[in-house]
């Protein structure tokens, strides 16, 4: 029997078509999606325990065989592979510390039940002195106990001062991009040396800045960010990320605790997938929880965990249940008079099932005394989470629970003031309530003093839900005008708060303005996902209530939308919200408005490569921007037809074009970026028709307005361009001049990490550094370039580089290789429909074949 069909998916498909159930079917059967089941069957996912375990019933696996089909399901052999020592370890005395993973209700517990888990996390630290880092995923339920391993291991770290760093997702927060990561990069941030940011780019250390209010605040003069591509901004910000844990760490081990991140938003999640990647050839662990439940309605954090259970360094640890010996070490430990009642552990574990949670929950009721063991009526012994939180707080007293509902409205992690503020009580009675909070262990102070959280998230979760609704929608007006009137600064998550609050608290008009600002945060930090959720949230509140924006308001709404969804690529719904606010700025006489999104409506097309669409807006925004005689507006369109004609491969039409603009812009006397564009274009124009002289003439006069104007994005691509020109590929051949225009493009681009120039520049001076015999040099640029192609996913640099280096391998008489670079860009080329590539790459291939002795391949350079 052959490897697939003694996978866990066949046998699934098998059983199921047995039972003769269609993928649907058995999918509703056991409450998940189609598209689950199809992965699991395909071998591309695992199921969840609860998943797994649904299946069996579903699909009436007998009881004898159940336990061999769960392990099966999840694949437990493999996942966990370790084999550590079997010898208990002893956890370390409680130290009171903040902590941001832990509810301090459970941090007096001993530590119990977790010898082997606990030890494969020490013999992985021990590790990380060899310079290479691990990642560690520990799965299960809510209450298991997987924020209490990860304290324990940070504490283990701290007391060998090693440095830490720990944050957890919030499921009220999972809508602001980037909320864990800037958790851990402040924290990194105040506790680097300074001396060791100082030693990072300037332009690095800005993008930190961008995102971390307290960066700024430490480091002044830190240059203006350039204005590239999303996707380039993105991976700047993740290589500084990654520089700032490196200035933290000094060569030393880090330990990184991220808990709950199956509420991470999508931006942190694919940071995550970054660092985990990265920390192989680091001294850093990463320990990342998440609540297995949450897997089949996750496909981001589904599709993270598979990517990342293939890489070599890391660990899959999956928390069972506590056994009855382990609660009875717990009362042991604990030994209090109190908990000495006869069989208490079997019944406490009995109850409990094993959570530590509800153990946790049951054994403070009993030593705080809000229930004894001789009256059963009243002990918490509850059958869910939430059961056991609510017997909690059924204990608190009537006048401090005020104080907690407005706790759970403003959320996770609040200042003292503002809690004072908003709940409108005597200082000394607030004093009392918080203190009773405090010490029932339902509310938790942090270090400093100054702030305060819920000790769980379920807490606040229970105590939320358990408000009435009208005091509800009051409470969040009340938070939302305070924070607004104190507001400080442009901090990251304000005006997602505040849009949160406001729409809770049915403040229509000023929760739009809000939803709108939020998406705006989150599209200038390239959190796409996270930017056209709280769009379509606005977009969703105004179809509602459309009382809540004049028209104005909502066509410019509309508008950002369709700017946000062409970046996204989303093209069909950018065409949907630009076409509506086109109808609705013609209906108002409003021209020019029409003309402008007209051509957003254009090279949102031509970005999906529709270019007939393309060139169909653009020439109707052509006809009405001289119907006006807008010249200015003639000449950026005539810029954009002339793009979409190059890249649609008429290079005729887009001379033509471009020619246009540039008459237009020297007839105005323009200088500003349509003229740099214009000028730009038409020397893409001129090399595209292997006229490279007056390429040369178009980029320097598109460069000398680009310096007026202080554009450096420009400036370092005419500098590329004058470089391409100059080569002998479609050049004149003047290599020094090149290499001279290469390296001050290159220059500009470190300076300012515009990520999508340096690709090809150094593609450019690789073949310079070639063509004069530096093949060492040349090989160095094309092996750095490659790899941030890659990143950014740009795959027409991508096939010029693998072309580049199968030369370079060609003239070193390696021919072997240099065929594999050359097939590697081929599959590129044709999966991306990408033709203009091919004959050179088929020709290229076809010599290096020839000299490997393979016949055949005469008819393909024929």
């Amino acid at each position: 029997m052959d490897e697939q069909s003694n996978s866990f998916g066949y046998w699934l498909r098998r059983r199921r078509k047995a039972l003769d159930l269609t993928q649907g079917a058995l999918a509703q059967k056991v409450s998940c999606s189609q598209a689950a089941i199809k992965k699991i069957e395909a071998e591309e996912r695992r199921p969840s325990k609860g998943l797994a375990q649904r299946l069996a019933e579903q699909l009436a696996i007998p009881a004898q065989e159940r336990a061999v089909f769960l392990d099966a399901a999840r694949n437990r052999r493999v996942n966990n592979s370790l084999h550590f020592d079997e010898s208990p370890v002893k956890a370390t005395p409680f130290v009171p510390a903040r902590d941001a993973l832990l509810p301090a209700s459970h941090l007096n517990l001993p530590f119990v039940g977790r010898n082997n888990d606990y030890g494969q996390f020490l013999g992985l630290i021990a590790r990380l002195t060899s310079g290479s880092g691990h990642v560690v995923l520990i799965e299960g339920e809510a209450g298991i106990g997987k924020s209490r391993l990860m304290h324990e291991v940070r504490r283990y770290a701290q007391e060998r001062d090693l440095q830490t760093l720990a944050t957890n997702c919030y499921e009220i927060e999972q809508a602001i991009a980037y909320q864990p990561v800037i958790d851990l990069a402040t924290q990194a941030w105040m506790a680097a040396p300074e001396a060791r940011l100082r030693m990072m780019a300037p332009i690095l250390l800005a993008e930190i800045a961008a995102l971390v209010p307290a960066a700024a605040e430490r480091l002044a003069d830190l240059p203006p960010l350039s204005a590239d591509f999303p996707e380039a901004r993105q991976a700047r910000l993740f290589h500084a990320l990654l520089l700032l844990f490196d200035a933290l760490a000094q060569n030393r081990q880090l330990i990184v605790n991220i808990d709950n991140i199956q509420w991470a938003d999508d931006a942190s999640l694919q940071f995550l997938h970054f660092l985990a990647r990265q920390i192989a050839r680091r001294p850093i662990l990463l320990a990342c929880a998440y609540r297995d439940e949450e897997l089949d309605s996750n496909e981001q954090l589904s599709g993270l965990l598979e990517s990342l259970r293939r890489e070599p360094h890391t660990r899959h640890i999956e928390l069972a249940r506590l056994k009855p010996e382990d609660t009875e070490a717990l009362l042991i430990k604990i030994n209090d008079p109190r908990l000495g009642a006869p069989d208490l552990a079997a019944r406490l574990h009995r109850e409990s099932e094993g959570n530590p949670f509800f153990l946790g929950s049951i054994v403070h009721a009993l030593s705080d005394g809000e229930c004894t063991i001789s009256d059963p009526l009243r002990l918490p012994l509850p059958d869910a989470l939430r059961d056991s939180v609510r017997a909690r707080l059924a204990h608190v007293p009537i006048e401090d629970r005020p104080l907690l509902d407005v706790a759970a409205v403003l959320g996770h992690r609040f200042d003292f003031e503002t809690l004072l503020a908003l709940t409108r009580m005597p200082e000394e009675r607030f004093l009392h309530s918080l203190d009773s909070l405090v010490k029932r262990r339902l509310l938790r102070e942090e270090q400093d003093g100054d702030f305060y959280d819920f000790s769980h998230d379920k807490v606040r979760e229970v105590v939320y839900r358990d408000i009435g609704s009208a005091r509800r929608v009051l409470l969040h007006r009340v938070v939302a005008e305070l924070l607004e009137q104190h507001a400080q600064g442009d901090t990251h998550g304000h005006d997602a708060h505040l849009a949160e609050h406001y729409e809770r608290g049915k403040v229509w008009p000023k929760a739009l303005t809000y939803l709108g600002l939020a998406a705006d945060r989150s599209q200038k930090l390239f959190a796409m996902r996270e930017s056209l959720q709280w769009f379509d949230r606005a977009v969703g509140l105004l179809l509602a209530h459309p009382e809540a924006a004049t028209p104005a308001r909502q066509l410019a709404l509309y508008e950002r939308r369709g700017v946000a969804r062409a970046q996204a690529g989303q093209t069909e719904g950018a065409v949907a919200d630009f076409q509506r606010v086109i109808e609705a700025a013609r209906a108002l006489g409003e021209h020019a408005h029409a003309c402008d999104v007209l051509i957003q409506l254009g090279m949102a097309y031509r970005r999906a490569d529709a270019y007939e669409q393309a060139v169909a807006c653009l020439d109707e925004a052509l006809t009405a921007s001289r119907a006006t005689r807008d010249e200015r507006h003639v000449a950026d369109t005539l810029y954009h037809l002339g793009t979409v004609a190059w890249s649609n491969g008429r290079n005729d039409l887009a001379i033509t074009h471009h020619q246009q603009a540039v008459d237009i812009c020297e007839r105005l006397h323009l200088t500003d970026l349509v003229a740099v564009q214009a000028f730009h274009g038409r020397g893409e124009a001129y090399f595209a028709n292997a006229e490279p002289a007056a390429a040369i003439g178009a980029f320097s006069r598109s460069l000398d307005l680009a310096r007026v104007i202080d554009d450096k994005s420009y400036e370092s691509e005419n500098l590329m361009m004058i470089g391409w020109a100059c080569t002998g590929h479609m050049g004149l051949a003047d290599y020094p001049r090149a290499l001279s225009h290469f390296d001050a493009a290159l220059v500009i681009a470190r300076a300012a990490d515009l990520q999508w120039h340096l690709g090809p520049t150094l593609i450019g001076r690789a073949n310079v550094r070639a063509a004069m015999g530096r093949f060492g040099e040349a090989w160095a640029d094309l092996n750095e370039a490659l790899p941030r192609l890659e990143m950014l996913g740009l795959v027409r640099y991508q096939i010029m580089a693998h072309d580049a280096l199968g030369c370079l391998l060609l003239a070193l008489n390696h021919a072997g290789p240099a065929s594999q670079h050359f097939e590697r860009s081929l599959r590129l080329a044709r999966d991306a429909g990408i033709r203009y590539w091919l004959p050179r790459l088929e020709a290229n291939l076809a010599i290096a074949q020839l000299r490997l002795g393979i016949a055949g391949h005469r008819l393909t350079l024929q």
